[in-house]
């Protein structure tokens, strides 16, 4: 059971009924916080021990371990901006042992809890190169963006997929429609950076 913290202010005393609401209000909360059947942690159990394990064991090589590690950092800790590094690790790990679907979900997942990261697209990129679907993937952004020509992220991936295939004629374009939709993202340091010759 979690210690229950009483408010020390000296506001007027609340009625009996309001008390015990509160009450079972921070009881339901505690029940909350509780894993769920068939997950019990240790109470030392943390997200950043395992996410410090699942980076050592990345270094190791030993990757299938690593899954586990990063999982178990994801179930500890699954809504903390922490959350995105550590899809993103899982990604790199599932792209490691080639298991390129898990890779992709994990990267998607990252992009979508801190979308400003453009290392995160990257990888998600990457991997679709290695799985040797790139122009599969390519395909669809072209489309998706004759279909909505508005879609800022779709540039940026389309961009980012030319830039992949070593195509930066075909990528600068998209690169300059993102900033042209959304000059004030995260993202568009990453777009501005791409577009300066190297």
């Amino acid at each position: 059971m979690l210690p229950l913290f009483l408010s020390q202010n000296h506001s007027p005393p609340c009625s009996a009924k309001k008390r015990l609401l509160r009450l079972l209000g921070v009881l339901f909360a505690s029940l909350l916080l509780l894993p769920a059947e068939g997950m019990a942690y240790d109470l030392k159990d943390n997200a950043i021990a395992h996410a410090r394990n699942g980076q050592l064991l990345m270094e190791r090589q030993q990757y299938e371990e690593a899954i586990e590690e990063f999982k178990a950092a994801i179930r500890l800790n699954p809504y903390a901006s922490l959350a995105a590094s550590l899809y993103n690790n899982l990604g790199m790990a599932y792209r490691l042992t080639q298991n390129y679907a898990n890779a992709y979900a994990s990267f998607q997942r990252a992009i979508r809890i801190q979308p400003p990261f453009a290392l995160y697209y990257r990888n998600l990129i990457d991997t679709y190169s290695r799985a040797e679907h790139l122009p599969v993937v390519k395909t669809q952004l072209l489309a998706l963006t004759q279909d909505n020509p508005d879609n800022a992220e779709a540039w940026f991936l389309l961009g980012l997929t030319y830039q992949q295939e070593g195509d930066s004629s075909q990528a600068r374009p998209c690169f300059e429609r993102f900033l042209k939709l959304q000059p004030e993202a995260e993202l568009a340091r990453a777009a501005q950076a791409a577009l300066k010759p190297r």
